[in-house]
């Protein structure tokens, strides 16, 4: 069977899709798509939102042509049944949290330290808040592994926490993230749960943990889950990666630590017809992450070279480059 080959875009395509990306953005935003669960008027439309009507008719008429997530119907426009909650994931992170970076390339180009900075956070949190309510794979597999006392680092929206939580009443967790708006919302899903008492937020960096999470609760510790968490550390190489083990083994020894994450294929020599895996990567190079290694044998070269012991691989071959590692700390 053929390998299919990702179509290539023209200047047309590239000039387009900007224009499209940065419209669907801004409706999504200002709260238009939203409003639209019902077929409605530009006019009330842009009333409702204290929008300019004229402006905001022609930017939906260019959206509803050219985009499947906008349909028009006489004079009122609806959100289509393709805008689910993976387009405004997409949406949120990709036009959204990234899209300084990809406007301020230029600068980014000559002065790469500042990609870091340039990811609006606030985005970031929202694509994380609106994605899958549950935990998906990695909860079943934790579950399956009964696994308790769980650190996870970057914990975003506490999506994974939340899941093993209402699952196990005898589950008890932490989540640390340096984002003050996924903490914010971690913590109101905890308690919206009824679940605060079992799992508790910190806001800090996943990177250097001993600096947020107070000694009495890592002494507490037992497991430890990085999920899409190590792949924003290697910008340069995996030089960075390995310090964080070194650092986790000194801290937490003994533990295991659950990595969930994905295997790189921008400018590691590999052709794929995966184009949500090419753009993520995208992303993490132009955001100062760095592109992470491109399968299992380098991944768990790292972790051997740093005193780390691999104890399961979990692969998702089918569709995705995504795995999951379970590696003694």
């Amino acid at each position: 069977m053929a390998r299919r080959k990702l179509e290539r875009w023209s200047a047309l395509d590239l000039a387009e899709g900007l224009q499209l990306a940065h419209a669907v953005a801004a409706l999504q935003t200002l709260g238009v798509v939203d409003a639209m669960a019902e077929p409605t008027t530009a006019q009330t439309l842009s009333a409702a939102c204290d929008l300019d009507p004229e402006l905001l008719r022609g930017v939906l008429e260019y959206a509803a042509s050219r985009t499947n997530l906008i349909r028009k119907t006489g004079d009122r426009f609806a959100a289509s049944e393709h805008y689910t909650a993976q387009a405004r994931f997409l949406l949120n992170l990709y036009a959204g949290a990234y899209a300084d970076n990809a406007s301020r390339l230029a600068t980014l180009l000559r002065r790469p330290a500042l990609a870091g900075t340039t990811v609006d956070l606030v985005a970031h949190a929202r694509a994380f808040e609106a994605s899958e309510a549950g935990g998906g794979a990695l909860a079943a597999i934790i579950s399956q592994l009964h696994l308790n006392h769980v650190l996870d680092l970057g914990c975003g929206a506490g999506t994974l926490l939340h899941a093993l939580a209402a699952d196990d009443r005898e589950f008890v967790g932490w989540g640390l993230d340096r984002n003050p708006s996924m903490c914010k919302a971690a913590r109101m899903r905890a308690r919206q749960a009824g679940i605060a008492a079992r799992v508790k937020v910190f806001q800090g960096d996943g990177r250097h943990p001993g600096a947020s999470i107070p000694p009495r609760v890592l002494a507490r510790v037992r497991n430890v889950v990085a999920s899409q968490f190590v792949n924003e550390m290697f910008r340069g190489g995996t030089s960075r990666a390995q310090a964080w083990l070194r650092r986790m083994r000194r801290l937490l020894p003994d533990r295991l630590l659950v990595i969930a994450d994905y295997y790189g294929r921008l400018g590691h020599g590999f052709q794929t017809p995966h184009r949500e895996t090419l753009l993520h990567d995208y992303a993490q190079l132009i955001s100062g992450q760095g592109v992470p290694p491109p399968n299992a044998d380098a991944w768990l070269a790292m972790y051997r070279a740093t005193g780390c012991r691999p104890l399961h691989v979990i692969e998702d071959r089918a569709a995705t480059t995504r795995f999951v590692h379970l590696v003694a700390l």
